[in-house]
C-alpha cells in the first residue's frame, strides 16, 4: 500500500480522536514541534521509525525530551498503536499529514517572511491584515537574510510577494542591460 495513503489515513482517525477528546491545540501544537525535531535532528526521526531496536517506552522519553516536558496522552496513544501495528516508518508521514489536514480543517494559513532585520511589528501586521482579509488564522515563520539588504519577501499560499531592496536592484539592472543592448 502506498506510504501516503497509510499516513493520511492514520491521520485522518487521529484527527478524528483528538477532536472529540478536544485536546487538538495542543497535539497540533506538539505535532508541528516533533517535525522540527525530526527535520533539526535526523537520527530523532530515525529512533522514532525504528521497530526493532528501540522500545515504546524509549520512544515515549525521547518524545517528552523533544518536548521539553509531557506529551499529551493522545500522542503516547497514537504511537502505541502505531507501534502496535508496526506502522513506525510512516509515523513522520503521519505527523505531517496531522498537521496538513489539522490545518485545513481548522482554517490555518502558514507563511514566510525574509527580511534584512528581526521586525515583529511587520511580521504581526501581516498577519492581522491576511486575517482580517481571508478570515484563517495565519502565521508566518520570520527569518532574517542580511542578502536582501532591505525590505521583506512574504510568502502564502503559493503567492509571493517579494519587496527586497536586491530584487529591486536586479529589476533596475536588468532594464539597463536591455536599454543599452537596444541602442547598440
Amino acid at each position: 500500500m502506498n506510504a501516503g495513503i497509510i499516513a493520511s489515513r492514520y491521520a485522518r482517525a487521529f484527527l478524528k480522536y483528538v477532536s472529540e477528546t478536544g485536546s487538538g491545540r495542543t497535539v497540533y501544537s506538539q505535532a508541528c514541534t516533533l517535525v522540527r525535531m525530526m527535520n533539526h535532528v535526523p537520527q530523532f526521526k530515525m529512533y522514532l521509525m525504528d521497530s526493532s531496536d528501540v522500545s515504546f517506552d524509549r520512544k515515549c522519553s525521547l518524545l517528552s525530551a523533544a518536548l521539553d516536558g509531557t506529551v499529551d496522552d493522545s500522542i503516547v496513544r497514537f504511537l502505541r498503536m502505531v507501534t502496535d501495528h508496526n506502522r513506525e516508518e510512516y509515523f513522520p508521514r503521519m505527523l505531517l499529514s496531522f498537521i496538513e489536514q489539522y490545518r485545513s480543517e481548522n482554517n490555518i494559513k502558514v507563511g514566510s517572511i525574509v527580511a534584512a532585520v528581526e521586525n515583529d511589528s511587520l511580521r504581526v501586521r501581516l498577519e492581522n491584515l491576511f486575517h482580517d482579509l481571508t478570515g484563517a488564522e495565519v502565521h508566518l515563520e520570520e527569518k532574517v537574510s542580511p542578502e536582501i539588504i532591505g525590505g521583506f519577501i512574504f510568502e502564502l499560499d503559493g503567492n509571493r510577494l517579494d519587496a527586497s531592496v536586491d530584487s529591486q536592484l536586479k529589476r533596475i539592472r536588468r532594464q539597463l542591460v536591455e536599454k543599452n543592448n537596444r541602442i547598440v
